[in-house]
């Protein structure tokens, strides 16, 4: 009966993760591609998991009372993250719609909370298989340690897919034709003017536009309070140049790069001939980005903007997005 019990709550758990993830932008069920490399990711761990639980029972045939409530306990507390999760995401409360470190509050909040959820995750698989290896009790601190391991492996797995992906083509001449240039948003500075990385990739569709690679340009993203739209901010700036030769769009609605995927998607893919589409953003941002389009089945390329970072602030984007990749891969956060 306790294995049982075990194994229902792990399987629950791998349930509600992808559920979880796709109820987000409500893609129906039936669309679920668990050749997907973040769903390919949460059925091993999960496996992993149920594996160990089953060969510690066998070896023990019971749990101990020591073993059985630490799987219980820290499982339940994993499958409740969820619920926690559902909140943020659908409660009408206006703190959820501030910004925390230049990020959307409720991004925030379900980031912290399933980056406790994967540690848990990690600390179940440290906890069981410790056991196993040992054939005694792992302890809290070799447990908790190798979640950490685990924890931090996952992430630099992230940041050296991040680094081995390369968006940058430097002449137009190798560009293909587009339908649509779609330019993420990014900040817009106190004096409603873009910020250098934002003009990068409003350059970069300039680029485009005065070569007579695409027939319109897509600016998208929201507002921060006190600011005028990124989207609008990157319009004008736009103008500026000389304006191209592409039809200009934006769209003010959205503001983060899952969102704007999304919109993406039910914007240029929906009839029944897709157009084609470029994404422009960074090359340390496209990675995270071309991810989530095949995430929503759509398929795009990337295109990153010729600005070139400094080392320290290259390696400070790259690390935050190998964490927001993850999650991603993960949770759909």
């Amino acid at each position: 009966m306790q294995l049982v019990i075990v194994l229902f709550l792990l399987l629950t758990n791998l349930v509600l993760q992808i559920l979880f993830k796709y109820s987000l932008y409500d893609i129906p069920f039936s669309e679920i591609n668990f050749t997907y490399l973040g769903n390919i990711f949460s059925v091993l761990l999960s496996f992993l998991i149920i594996i160990g639980a089953t060969i510690l029972y066998s070896l023990g045939r019971s749990y101990d009372g020591r073993a059985f409530s630490t799987i219980i306990f820290i499982t339940v507390l994993a499958i409740l993250s969820y619920g926690l999760g559902y909140v943020i995401t659908t409660a009408e409360f206006e703190p959820l719609n501030s910004y925390i470190l230049g990020t959307p509050a409720r991004k925030f909040y379900l980031a912290v909370i399933f980056v406790i959820n994967l540690f848990t995750q990690f600390y179940l698989l440290a906890y069981i298989w410790g056991n196993i290896i040992g054939r005694q009790s792992s302890g809290t601190g070799k447990s908790f340690r190798g979640a950490m391991l685990a924890l931090f492996l996952s992430f630099l797995f992230g940041y050296f897919y991040i680094t081995s992906q390369d968006f940058r083509k430097i002449d137009n001449k190798t560009i293909p034709h587009y339908d649509v240039a779609v330019v993420l948003g990014a900040a817009v500075w106190s004096n409603n003017e873009p910020s250098t990385i934002f003009e990068g990739r409003i350059k970069k569709a300039y680029s485009l536009s005065t070569a007579g690679k695409v027939r319109k340009i897509q600016f998208t993203g929201g507002s921060a309070p006190g600011e005028i739209s990124e989207a609008k901010a990157a319009e004008k700036y736009f103008k500026s140049l000389g304006g191209g030769g592409s039809f200009v769009s934006i769209e003010e609605k959205t503001s983060t790069t899952a969102q704007q995927v999304e919109m993406i998607r039910d914007s240029y893919f929906t009839g029944k001939i897709p157009l084609r589409v470029v994404i422009i953003s960074d090359d340390f941002h496209l990675p995270r980005t071309i991810e989530m389009c095949r995430f929503f089945n759509i398929n795009t390329d990337g295109l990153a903007s010729d600005y070139n970072l400094s080392l320290e602030k290259l390696l400070y984007y790259r690390i935050r997005e190998s964490f927001a990749l993850v999650l991603f891969w993960l949770f759909g956060v």
